[in-house]
């Protein structure tokens, strides 16, 4: 599949940059991946930060913790929707402390002081009068106590100006999982997961290389002597660990590459990073009618498939069938083909139907692979409308259009409507010119346009 145009992205200013209800994290019991909310990170908030301090401390109130690093992201989170209006945020002791699971208000005090007492710096620059400010550093974040007229504790935060530009500007992002961060055991995962799950967004990963003096710099670490075995046990095996057990939207690979040198010292620290998966509510679902439902009843029972316990229900292949780009009738019959898969077979007996069906969905998209087609070797061009338009605006933009190829191609046209995604296609006989005229006359309507094998 090959992208050949789309639309300007959003800007911070025009997100909300929290996805769901963040009160659900406020509980003892974590909240379904699908359920629990995210707060959006700009891609230079994220690749661009330093940590500094003059030690790491031996006490909560003396260096960041990974608790000060789950307040940080808990408040960044609340903060988050205020910011375009540059409105003061306030949070309740009572909902910081439910979100750290804490009994002691002196403890949320000390997470407090920790923050105010981190400095960072960043590599986005603000201009101002002919000047530039480059990596100037400042408090990660300002936090103050005060008091209602009604006697409720708050913490007000304040933020360095660039800072606050800087997200609202930001294109590009990737959201984080509110919920794993109170979980995390080491503050480096903090730091850390951040440019993972922006990795994990892209439809290509390549593997992520640092030497580990490199990582550890990112990383805010810096003793007083260097020694490999002390970042693996201090940093790097806790924060893996921390990702592996509690982050739930994408899984990671970690190797080392070794030099030939004696001991054989580690040269190069790889991360490979999966796609991260998207929630339900995120991914739009492809079409079906009364005569697919049909189909999928005859290939069950086809196949001996209980239709009740081992067939995904409708809008669970639906979304299927918008992820690996095939109608849901071929989902179903992948699936019902997928039963000779043992190890399938035996996690669907473990850990139920829909963690099994999604394990196998998880693999098709692997196999798919993300090489680009060009316009000589496309069976179609993929057409997504932007939101507000129906097809009948679309068709009537392309049949009007003056197509000057010699060989026929299909333009698959697609829409939401009503929170389902649609199809309808149109032959053409294009050449590449004319579809960039075409992209040109209508900007406003195509949201973006792809080939497609």
């Amino acid at each position: 599949m090959n992208r050949l145009w789309a639309r300007k992205r959003t800007i911070g200013a025009e997100r909300k940059g929290v996805r769901g209800d963040i009160r659900l994290v406020h509980s003892k019991e974590r909240p379904s991946v699908d359920r629990e909310p995210t707060s959006e990170r700009g891609e230079a908030m994220v690749n661009s930060i330093r940590f500094y301090g003059a030690r790491e401390g031996n006490s909560p109130a003396e260096a960041m913790t990974a608790m000060s690093a789950a307040l940080y992201e808990y408040l960044m989170a609340r903060a988050r929707p205020k910011l375009q209006d540059n409105e003061p945020c306030l949070v309740s002791f009572a909902d910081a402390k439910a979100y750290l699971q804490l009994e002691k208000t002196s403890r949320l005090r000390e997470y407090m002081s920790a923050l105010s007492s981190t400095w960072v710096s960043y590599d986005f620059l603000e201009s101002a009068e002919g000047f530039q400010k480059i990596g100037r550093r400042v408090q990660l974040m300002n936090c103050s106590e005060v008091i209602s007229p009604t006697q409720e504790r708050f913490i007000e935060i304040e933020m360095f100006p660039s800072v606050r530009k800087a997200i609202l500007s930001a294109e590009i992002y990737t959201h984080v999982e509110l919920g794993a961060f109170p979980r995390f055991s080491s503050k480096y995962t903090q730091r850390l997961y951040p440019k993972l799950a922006l990795m994990a967004g892209r439809d290509t990963r390549p593997p992520m290389r640092w030497t580990p003096e490199e990582l550890a710099e990112q990383l805010g670490w810096r003793p007083d002597t260097w020694k490999f075995g002390n970042f693996e046990a201090r940093v790097l095996k806790p924060v893996l660990a921390d990702i592996q057990e509690h982050v739930r939207r994408f899984v990671i690979t970690c190797e080392y590459v070794k030099g030939s040198g004696r001991g054989h010292p580690v040269t190069e620290i790889v991360i490979t990073v999966g796609k991260a998966i998207s929630t339900e509510e995120e991914i739009r679902k492809a079409d079906m009618d009364k005569s697919d439902r049909t189909r999928i009843r005859r290939i069950a029972a086809d196949a001996a498939v209980d239709l009740a316990t081992q067939m995904p229900g409708d809008d669970i292949l639906r979304r299927a069938a918008t992820r690996l780009s095939k109608p849901v009738t071929i989902i179903a019959t992948m699936w019902a083909e997928a039963f000779a898969d043992e190890g399938i077979m035996d996690l669907m007996q473990r850990e139920g139907l829909k963690v099994a069906f999604e394990e196998w969905v998880m693999r098709q998209e692997a196999r798919q692979g993300d090489d680009d087609v060009d316009f000589d070797t496309a069976n179609a061009i993929l057409v997504t409308l932007a939101d507000g338009y129906d097809l009948d605006t679309a068709t009537s933009a392309i049949e009007g259009h003056l197509w000057t190829g010699s060989s026929a191609k299909t333009i698959r046209i697609l829409w939401n409507a009503a929170g389902e995604q649609h199809e309808h296609d149109i032959q053409i006989i294009p050449t590449e010119r004319d579809l960039a005229l075409l992209l040109h006359a209508n900007q406003d309507i195509i949201e973006d346009m792809e080939y497609v094998a």
